[in-house]
């Protein structure tokens, strides 16, 4: 009888085990995967929105900085237009002369000003760099700063290289009227190397300006300007030379570390203005977001694992 009784006890066990089995699989299964799915879509949605926003913010780094080195070179145009104003009475070079040598003491960017007749001959040359030149009567008609020049606004002319180093640009503009003189000044744009050295991209990015043709205007690494670097080689700087908008991308650098640069244009000078963030800078709180979300994955499954158990 004790046997007969027992044996159905017996019988059950292995039969429960594989029920028990069979259900903490169903339920751990579920439960993983309804985890697993939940995360995925979380980790793509957060990677996806935090890139866009990233790209963004970095475009709007590089509108800034377009912004400051404008205004930078608006303020030597206006330095400018003061010591051409035309309240100085025609023919008197002495005075225009004082004129452009208080230029020259305020604006340290201008290395060379003169004043063209409205024949287009040169009546006087102020130069930190050699020696004043007055009455040469020098024609000058046929230089593209002379016929430019506008009395509505600054004509501002490409970049040119004074000594294959030193980047330089012209400056002219015609205050008394379109029939008045003109005043054309030299600018050496190595300064602009203040500018950016001051515009802070993260703590290791950049900000750097090339002209239309792709050559380096201005770095914080003043060295690679007076080498007359040629970036039109990079990618993004191609693109964007090509007319392409300057939203933020992963790119490569000069030195080939993965970045992520923006570009925002000067109209009225046709430069281009980019900053670069080392990736991993700029990736990092994202790294650290996707990882908290693996953690509180693994968790969530430990916790799943063991109300599967219990149930």
């Amino acid at each position: 009888a004790r046997s007969a009784a027992a044996e159905p006890t017996i019988a059950a066990r292995p039969h429960g085990g594989r029920l028990f089995r069979k259900y903490l699989l169903l339920i751990l299964s579920l439960v993983t995967g309804a985890l697993l799915a939940s995360g995925a879509i979380s980790i793509y949605f957060t990677y996806r929105e935090t890139t866009e926003l990233l790209a963004d913010l970095q475009r709007e780094k590089a509108i800034a900085a377009a912004a400051r080195i404008e205004e930078y070179v608006k303020r030597i145009a206006q330095q400018l237009s003061i010591a051409a104003l035309p309240q100085v009475a025609v023919g008197d070079v002495e005075q225009r002369r004082i004129e452009f040598l208080k230029l020259l003491r305020q604006a340290p960017e201008v290395t060379d000003v003169a004043q063209i007749d409205a024949t287009g001959h040169e009546e006087i040359t102020v130069s930190r760099l050699g020696m004043d030149v007055v009455g040469s009567r020098r024609d000058r008609s046929q230089e593209s700063a002379f016929r430019n020049a506008t009395p509505a606004q600054p004509w501002f002319g490409p970049v040119y290289f004074r000594k294959e180093t030193e980047p330089y640009m012209t400056i002219a503009l015609r205050p008394g009227g379109a029939t008045g003189p003109a005043t054309v000044a030299e600018v050496n744009l190595k300064f602009i190397w203040d500018v950016v050295s001051r515009i802070r991209i993260g703590d290791k990015g950049k900000a750097y300006v090339v002209d239309h043709h792709g050559f380096l205007v201005a770095d914080p690494d003043i060295g690679l300007v007076l080498r007359k670097t040629q970036l039109s080689s990079l990618p993004h700087v191609k693109a964007a030379l090509a007319g392409a908008t300057g939203e933020g991308v992963l790119a490569a650098d000069l030195s080939g570390a993965k970045v992520l640069a923006a570009m925002a244009p000067i109209e009225t000078l046709g430069w281009k203005v980019f900053v670069e963030q080392p990736a991993a800078e700029v990736y990092a709180r994202l790294d650290a977001s996707i990882l908290r979300t693996l953690l509180l994955l693994a968790a969530g499954l430990v916790v799943s694992a063991g109300g599967a158990l219990a149930l």
